[in-house]
């Protein structure tokens, strides 16, 4: 097993330097990060497109919606297990990166990439489906307690989830071990972890909405198109849809820029909590 404790993150981390260690690596390692995102975020995007998941929303009367009820359902389904594969490989190859090309300046990424795939990714793609479930229970659990509860759910098992994938890498475990041993790597510094996660996720809502603003500027500029061409009625049905082949590719470019700090998340929190474990048990000898 590699020897983790040679990483540069394998130190203590209160939760501003591990949001500045998110971003620094963010900008550091952004190039091949994004590459790589794009083209697993763009495979997703086509297969939503070439299935014609977006006419879905031209769709407006009830009626014909139950008739075609079957064909939805068989729609996101296949929808669902490509995105999960797709993105269970994606994320095996980010955190393999993320923790391998620190250790070992100059390794080959090609290297990586067959390595992820034959070491981790079946791991990887079982912990997402089995987190989702553990995650789901969780928040209609939590429902009892109504609106709360869920959030408090969410919250706790959201940021018990977080370091998973790079359990899987770096600890070379497979899905269900890792269940295990989040939730006890976790409790070593849970409050730590939360406040970092929440965080994280206001930064990343706060980055949304800029993205978002950014990917509507093509819809507007059509608006305006429409607006001298049809009208103000036939303008103001514009949706995303009409953007055609262009909406995956602008989604494709906005998923690729925010997915990569979701696996160095889960790597620096890690090693935070690794980190913590290791020293936790020292002091206790």
């Amino acid at each position: 097993m590699t020897d983790l404790t040679k990483h540069s993150l394998y130190k203590p981390l209160e939760v501003d330097s591990m949001l500045s260690a998110i971003f620094n690596i963010y900008l550091k390692k952004f190039l091949i990060m994004f590459v790589y995102s794009f083209v697993a975020v763009f495979m997703v995007q086509v297969i939503i497109y070439y299935l014609g998941f977006w006419d879905l929303y031209t769709v407006s009367d009830p009626d014909e919606m139950v008739r075609n009820f079957p064909e939805i359902f068989k729609k996101i389904g296949v929808i669902s297990v490509s995105s999960v594969i797709i993105y269970g490989f994606l994320n095996a190859f980010l955190i393999n990166f993320l923790i391998k090309s620190d250790l070992e300046p100059g390794i080959n990424t090609g290297d990586l990439l067959a390595e992820s795939f034959r070491k981790y990714s079946i791991h990887m793609i079982f912990f997402l489906i089995l987190s989702a479930i553990i995650l789901i229970a969780g928040i209609f659990i939590g429902l009892i307690a109504v609106i709360v509860g869920s959030l408090v759910a969410m919250a706790y098992l959201g940021t018990v989830m977080m370091s998973g994938g790079a359990v899987i890498v770096a600890e070379e475990k497979n899905a269900i071990e890792t269940i295990g041993r989040i939730f006890s790597l976790t409790h070593k510094d849970f409050w730590s972890a939360l406040g970092v996660v929440v965080l994280f996720v206001l930064i990343m809502l706060l980055i949304s909405l800029v993205l978002s603003a950014i990917i509507a500027i093509p819809v507007v500029i059509m608006f305006f198109g429409n607006l001298n061409d049809s009208g103000i009625l036939e303008a103001l049905n514009l949706k995303m849809y009409d953007l055609g082949i262009w909406v995956v590719i602008l989604n494709s470019i906005v998923s690729a820029l925010t997915y990569p700090l979701y696996a160095i998340l889960s790597v620096v929190l890690y090693f935070k909590l690794k980190y913590s474990e290791d020293h936790n048990r020292v002091s206790l000898q």
